[in-house]
């Protein structure tokens, strides 16, 4: 109990010490090793080795390199077209199209923080020439794109199902249901706003101006339909799937749109490559970490302590939500599945509910706090596009929070909102 109670105080206090997630895990897991001598210190790098090491961890960094390719390859300003010539014409035009432009470009990228800079860019500009506050266009732009990693392909849903032995493909189609939720909810309150505050809107478009725009958009919509089917009818692995993705966006970035180069092959290379060492080097010390945590039976005494507390499935369910809440205000989405979900695994279990539910709740919950200060990454990106102080970009996403929250009560206590499709598949 004494070396359970000594590993969690090392990592909180490595962790408020603003210590990288990856080494203060490294961290903890040699400071254990060297005090309870449970095993040599060599055992370290080996497990590393083998924990990333794997087949199916190959997914990750292939969905990495997509969204990379798929940020380049020129199709960002066509969703956005075509996102225009559908809604444009509602009350709140631009801000309908935003939110459907992330709807259309999470099928992309997977990725709340490409869809708020690759997009953002795009969005925040067209917003503001057009007569949107800056404050507005910056609280839609980061709260939309919270879509991203919920709508298939989603990075955090493919860790998830990874660390939890879930069917990928069976996240992503439940992930499909709750990203239209939150798409519908966002699109009321920029409704609301917009009557309210007298906001522009565009001219209809005609069935021909629509027909012509989706021809451009098609290639671009079609990657995430390539994905869907390649998992759910079983022809393809989540690996294989990733691997096909990459190929499908080099033969748009080369071949269909013509705007990918050899040199900036290269650079989206490099980025990539940046942030796959991140996430190997992640899911390598989550590896040894995991072996810490189910060696101490931290998860198992974590549970008899809850459910000492309640034995009503609720309200674990309640206070799981508010930790996850609080752990994703001040932690990246993928360092805070590497640690949380290990541990909270068995107790989801426990109360008997659908690894696949908990895999969307828990993502959603993370993208809540990529807006929630002081991490509140997608925040950053757009008050920094849109030119305002962080203060007002946080004023300008409250009313989205309301939004966030009511998808996630509903997913919550609604099975059938993210089983069904995936069931019946």
């Amino acid at each position: 109990m004494k070396i359970g109670i000594f590993i969690i105080v090392l990592f909180l206090v490595l962790l408020l010490a603003r210590v990288p997630a990856a080494f203060c895990m490294l961290l903890t897991t040699l400071a254990y090793v060297l005090v309870t001598k449970a095993v040599p210190p060599t055992f370290i790098p080996q497990a590393m080795v083998s924990g990333s090491a794997s087949y199916t961890i190959l997914a990750a960094p292939f969905f990495i390199i997509v969204g990379e390719l798929m940020n380049s390859s020129g199709i960002t300003r066509r969703l956005f077209k075509f996102a225009n010539v559908l809604v444009g014409h509602i009350t709140g035009g631009l801000g309908h199209v935003n939110v459907l432009a992330s709807v259309f470009f999470a099928g992309v990228s997977g990725s709340a923080i490409a869809d708020a800079a690759g997009l953002g860019n795009v969005e925040i500009k067209a917003m503001v020439d057009a007569g949107y506050d800056p404050d507005f266009s910056v609280g839609i732009t980061a709260a939309s794109s919270t879509i991203g990693p919920i709508i298939p392909p989603s990075s955090p849903m493919v860790l998830y199902g990874i660390m939890s032995g879930t069917s990928i493909g069976a996240l992503f189609m439940a992930g499909i249901p709750t990203g239209i939720l939150m798409a519908g909810f966002m699109m009321l309150v920029v409704y609301i706003i917009s009557k309210k505050r007298n906001y522009p809107k565009s001219e209809k478009s005609s069935i021909k101006e629509i027909w012509m725009v989706f021809k451009e958009a098609f290639w671009a919509l079609l990657s995430p339909l390539i994905l869907i089917l390649g998992m759910t009818t079983g022809i393809a692995t989540p690996t294989e799937t990733a691997a096909i993705a990459v190929a499908y966006s080099l033969f748009l970035g080369f071949f269909i749109y013509k705007e990918m180069t050899w040199k900036s092959l290269v650079e989206i290379m490099k980025s990539s490559i940046k942030s796959i060492g991140m996430v190997m080097l992640l899911i390598a010390t989550g590896t040894v970490f995991a072996w810490m945590i189910g060696t101490e039976k931290v998860a198992e005494k974590s549970a008899e302590l809850l459910f000492s507390l309640t034995n009503n499935p609720y309200v674990i369910l309640l206070l799981i939500n508010l930790f996850l809440l609080f752990v994703g205000t001040f932690m990246e989405t993928t360092s805070a599945l590497l640690v949380t979900l290990p541990v909270l695994l068995p107790i989801v279990k426990a109360i008997g509910m659908s690894t696949v539910q908990f895999g969307v709740i828990m993502v959603l919950l993370l993208m809540i706090g990529m807006l929630t200060p002081p991490m509140a990454l997608c925040l950053f990106v757009t008050s920094k596009i849109g030119g305002i102080s962080f203060d007002r970009a946080f004023r300008a996403v409250l009313p989205y929070y309301v939004v966030l929250l009511a998808v996630l009560v509903i997913i919550n206590l609604f099975p059938g909102v993210t089983l069904g499709v995936s069931s019946l598949l």
